[in-house]
């Protein structure tokens, strides 16, 4: 897992490396209503006249279209941000996948590859002198008979001393150590 943690935060930091390389415009900030309250004391405390209702309304209708600019403007940069984010996450987990298809076949392959160290030395044969009935000199194809060919892989790939472990040593099953006399009696 530590793996895939770190081809994340590869590709987190390139990322941020390319938007550091690419110009960045700035957006326009947004535009927001005076803060300066609508409301006028008169001196005359008589009721307002239809002018001065009027002012007030087109007064309050200005900062409401100011304030209803700015909540859109907010909105689509929020919108293009969240395309942005998932073309990004898109893009990551494409990746994500397949680095998960080459680790795959790297294990696959390496999978592949023990099971060829221990049939090898198995399927190994070599020559030997011999002397046929007439007392000719022969040569003789035979299986190794090196024992030590046969049990290096073997001890190898062995859970416990293959270096899996936390010290590389472990205690041997019963199943690996009949495997083992087996090899070594056999002649």
């Amino acid at each position: 897992m530590n793996g895939y943690v770190d081809d994340i935060d590869t590709l987190l930091d390139e990322f941020e490396d390319f938007e550091e390389r690419t110009p960045r415009r700035r957006a326009a900030p947004v535009r927001t209503p005076s803060r300066q309250s609508s409301f006028a004391p008169r001196a005359n405390p008589s009721a307002a006249s239809q002018g001065q209702v009027q002012a007030a309304a087109r007064n309050l209708d200005s900062k409401i279209e100011t304030l209803s600019n700015s909540v859109k403007a907010l909105e689509t940069r929020a919108n293009s941000l969240g395309a942005e984010q998932d073309r990004v996450s898109a893009a990551l987990r494409k990746e994500m996948t397949e680095r998960k298809k080459g680790t795959d076949a790297t294990r696959a392959d390496l999978q592949q590859t023990k099971m060829l160290a221990i049939l090898l030395p198995l399927l190994s044969q070599e020559t030997t002198d011999a002397t046929d009935e007439q007392g000719n000199p022969v040569k003789l194809v035979t299986q190794s008979q090196n024992q030590l060919n046969l049990l290096l892989p073997l001890l190898l790939l062995m859970p416990g001393y293959s270096g899996s472990g936390s010290d590389g040593k472990g205690p041997m099953d019963t199943t690996m150590l009949l495997l083992l006399f087996l090899l070594l009696g056999r002649k």
